[in-house]
């Protein structure tokens, strides 16, 4: 009816990059003719499987999309958080961030799609399970030893890490709906397996699909992981900074693994840590001044602050 109030937001784009830029140009016109604030995501995956993903950057000039789904964050960003398929210096995990923003106007990087996983790649907890290269031979059916029952400690401990990054980032944090609730699974279709429903129960899951022996596995509701969600996206609603701040890296140290980097917006500043190691760090507090996680609520002095292994702190000046 023209009234697009009660309507859909925005459309995400299927292979869009199958698709010449100049229908989506017209095709942003006569959306945006309609719904001026439509938020239109472009699918823009590989240029060459599985090593080389596509630049996004010609679509994102401001005449075709205002995004793309952000399978180049999160490729990087589990390569460093999971040492997947090797480990990656600190060093290295922001040069690879930083080139991401290349030829990419600021404001559609503030938009992009930042997702783990999808309908067409595993669930984010098995894809931590894992070791191999993204987005291969991430099934079964590809490799056998594809582990595909429910993730250790060590693959949340480490996801946790990703999300936290994933929520205090440039970028639009986005949940593949089930990952909030624990769900696992290999490349689809067994990343679409039903949603675990608190208020339903399911059977344990024990088969596999070569007939290879694996644990029987409860699946249930994951309400800490949840709770994690949950807790994410109220620090970064509850300071923009995290949404529209600027971005500076503090720390970077390959020999200890820490990271730090500092989001501005005015006068607002919040601090974001990294123990991305086996082994507790202590560093110099990079505020420099007394301060408290959001996470854990813990406070810190101006001098020191710890970090357990494989952690994260999300830190803000105390008022």
């Amino acid at each position: 009816d023209g009234d697009p109030s009660d309507g859909v937001d925005g459309y995400r784009l299927d292979v869009a990059a199958e698709v010449p830029l100049d229908f989506w140009r017209e095709y942003r016109r006569v959306v945006r003719a309609i719904n001026p604030d439509a938020y239109l995501i472009g699918e823009l995956w590989w240029e060459r499987w599985p090593d080389q993903l596509l630049d996004p950057a010609p679509a994102l000039q401001g005449d075709v999309f205002d995004a793309s789904m952000n399978y180049r964050w999160y490729r990087v960003a589990r390569h460093f958080f999971n040492a997947a398929p090797g480990p990656m210096p600190v060093s290295a995990f922001v040069d690879s961030l930083q080139q991401l923003f290349s030829g990419i106007r600021p404001q559609n990087n503030a938009a992009m799609m930042n997702l783990g996983a999808s309908h067409d790649a595993p669930r984010m907890l098995t894809s931590f399970f894992n070791q191999n290269k993204y987005k291969h031979n991430c099934s079964p059916g590809a490799d056998p030893s594809y582990k595909i029952h429910r993730p250790d400690a060590a693959a949340f401990e480490r996801l946790l890490l990703l999300l936290v990054h994933q929520y205090t980032y440039i970028g639009a944090p986005h949940i593949w709906a089930g990952d909030e609730m624990g769900m696992w699974g290999a490349d689809d279709q067994d990343s679409r397996k039903p949603l675990i429903w608190p208020d339903l129960e399911f059977e344990p899951e024990q088969a596999h699909p070569l007939g290879l022996q694996r644990p029987v596995d409860e699946v249930r509701f994951d309400e800490p992981l949840y709770d994690f969600y949950r807790k994410l996206i109220y620090i970064r609603k509850s300071h923009p900074a995290l949404v529209h701040g600027t971005l500076d890296y503090l720390v970077t140290d390959d020999e200890q693994g820490v990271l730090a980097y500092r989001r501005q917006l005015n006068e607002a500043v919040v601090v974001v840590v990294f123990n991305n190691s086996r082994a507790e760090r202590t560093l110099q507090n990079p505020l420099a001044s007394p301060c408290k996680d959001l996470i854990t609520g813990e406070q810190f002095g101006p001098a020191e602050l710890s970090l357990p292994a494989w952690s994260a702190r999300i830190l803000v000046p105390e008022q």
